[in-house]
């Protein structure tokens, strides 16, 4: 090699370092890895979600009462709109819905009855009252017995009754016979006290008052007990020689046992 052609490798090889010392470093990545290289996108952070807000601490319960009565003022609103509305037709599916309601309510509470007449029978109407046919009449049969005996109990202590009646009063004059006939059916004292002295033909035995025995209405019956002096009232006005009956068993009991 000749001394020009050394000269001449040389500035080209110093020309070649120039360029490089001034040009744009070269990536020797692959383009598959490319993405390696790329910068990363900041993650966002979630936005916080709102606190929740503080139970509410005045919490209202409405009592049965108040219940019951807000039920009815709905009520009587929807049957008002639907009646001033009549066609309305959403005015009275409201109303049709309220009354389904009722309807429910009640048979629930005819189905919760049976139900607890069962598990309570000593509340049961029917426990000593049976109310079918075949079993009424042996019922009430025993009910008059017990009713007579107990007029046999008090006849046998000495009591007896007074018919205090006015001679010329039209409802005294319909009542005597009844009560006449009562006093022979149970052989039982009676004695007729006359107001204004006129007496009843249908009583046997009758006493003008002259103010011994003071009663706030005529006609009135009266139980008497000489020996003892008692005084209790039976009945005022018109009454059946049923009811009568059982006006002896409830003063005879003091009210104390039922009679129906």
């Amino acid at each position: 090699m000749n001394l020009l052609s050394h000269t001449y490798t040389w500035l080209l090889l110093g020309l070649w370092l120039w360029v490089f010392s001034y040009s744009e470093p070269v990536h020797a990545t692959p383009n598959g890895w490319k993405w390696y290289n790329e910068p990363k996108a900041r993650p966002i952070p979630p936005k916080p979600e709102p606190a929740p807000l503080p139970a509410n601490a005045n919490t209202t319960v409405m009592s049965a009462t108040q219940q019951l009565q807000w039920f009815h003022q709905t009520y009587d609103e929807v049957k008002a709109d639907a009646t001033i509305n009549p066609q309305d037709e959403a005015a009275y599916l409201k109303l049709m819905q309220l009354n389904h309601f009722i309807g429910q309510k009640a048979t629930q509470t005819g189905m919760t009855f049976k139900k607890l007449l069962l598990k309570h029978p000593e509340y049961s109407y029917v426990k000593d009252r049976p109310v079918e046919q075949a079993a009424r009449s042996p019922y009430h049969q025993q009910e008059r017995r017990k009713k007579i005996d107990m007029v046999e109990k008090m006849k046998k202590e000495g009591w007896g009754f007074f018919f205090v009646y006015e001679g010329n009063d039209t409802l005294s004059q319909t009542l005597a016979p009844s009560i006449q006939q009562f006093a022979d059916t149970y052989d039982i004292e009676l004695l007729g006290v006359s107001n204004d002295g006129v007496f009843i033909d249908a009583v046997r035995q009758s006493r003008r008052n002259h103010d011994r025995v003071i009663v706030p209405y005529t006609p009135a019956l009266i139980l008497v007990n000489p020996t003892t002096s008692e005084f209790k009232p039976l009945a005022y006005g018109f009454i059946s020689q049923h009811d009568l009956l059982g006006r002896f068993y409830n003063v005879a009991t003091d009210y104390q046992a039922s009679d129906f």
